[in-house]
């Protein structure tokens, strides 16, 4: 477990995150559950976790844009 402060508009950004996925059956989503799920989110999509569907490749962002020599 990690303890960090997040700055007022990234909270706003994080309750509004919260109110737009509040979905029955599952009811309101925790601050927990928002931040690991924004994060997950990101780091998939900046190549540093991998895809559900494709556990083997993992290739970050950076990597992914660079320009051949």
């Amino acid at each position: 477990m990690m303890s960090i402060k997040l700055a007022d508009d990234l909270l706003d950004g994080i309750e509004q995150f919260i109110s737009d996925h509040n979905e029955p059956p599952r009811g309101k989503m925790t601050h927990e559950d928002a931040v690991n799920v924004i994060v997950r989110d990101w780091l998939m999509g900046q190549g540093y976790l991998a895809l559900p569907d494709d556990p083997d490749g993992v290739v970050t962002a950076l990597v992914a844009a660079r320009v051949p020599k």
